[in-house]
């Protein structure tokens, strides 16, 4: 059981975070949470020659990658 508590008070804190950040860069206006949850599932990567190289990025990826101040690694 404690365990589970854990885990649940992590996935609190990260909610808290992603929402923190979305209200902060008034990304609401377009999206959800679960939207943008759903955007970045759709992300794809591929290693070649030990480079991680994200294939081409929708608008809406980039959009919350600039949110959450990620940079990118290649394109």
């Amino acid at each position: 059981m404690q365990s589970k508590l854990f885990i649940g008070f992590i996935a609190l804190i990260l909610m808290s975070y992603l929402h923190t950040v979305i209200s902060d860069k008034a990304l609401y206006k377009n999206m959800t949470i679960k939207k943008m949850i759903m955007t970045l599932s759709q992300l794809k990567i591929q290693n070649i020659s030990g480079l991680r190289i994200i294939f081409p990025q929708t608008k809406e990826q980039k959009i919350i990658y600039n949110a959450f101040s990620v940079l990118e690694v290649a394109c």
